[in-house]
């Protein structure tokens, strides 16, 4: 049963996300990468943030070491998406194959820092769901201040587009 609503919560997650990459398709490449009054600057770099964010969370409920992801390590778009689309590939993977027992699991892992932490996997994933929201939205308005707006990106939409699908 969570696997199911982790699995429509990060359907949710992707669809968001998708909107607002076609949206970033159309800035320019000086746009891409200006900075905004927003905390992570621009629309490239909180792109990888979310990215990065998220394969964190994925390896770190695997209990698997993470490395950034880091916004040099992307000449555009084009490759923010492909990696996305490897990561997205990954984590449907993962989501798929996750127990409800290993779910309430908990897993220990060290930010970059060196801090260590011991967490359940289901509040990681929570996590990786609010803290892409948070970005996503952020992302909207950047690239509608920048004249591209994504359009209305409720979960209700998203349910809507599914159900004529």
């Amino acid at each position: 049963m969570l696997k199911d609503l982790l699995l429509d919560m990060y359907d949710f997650t992707c669809w968001g996300r998708d909107l607002i990459l076609e949206q970033a398709a159309k800035l320019t490449p000086e746009q891409f990468v200006e900075e905004t009054r927003f905390p992570i600057k621009s629309v490239k770099e909180t792109l990888v943030h979310t990215l990065s964010a998220e394969y964190a969370y994925r390896v770190r409920c695997m209990g698997l070491p993470y490395e950034p992801v880091k916004p040099e390590d992307f000449a555009d778009l084009a490759a923010v998406r492909t990696r996305w689309q490897a990561e997205e590939a990954e984590m449907r993977k993962y989501l798929s194959g996750v127990s409800d027992d290993e779910l309430q699991g908990s897993v220990t892992y060290k930010v970059s820092t060196g801090e260590e932490f011991t967490r359940q996997r289901l509040l990681l994933l929570k996590q990786l769901l609010f803290h892409s929201m948070q970005h996503r939205a952020e992302l909207a308005q950047m690239v509608t201040e920048f004249g591209h707006s994504p359009g209305n990106i409720d979960y209700t939409l998203f349910y809507m587009s599914k159900q004529a699908a």
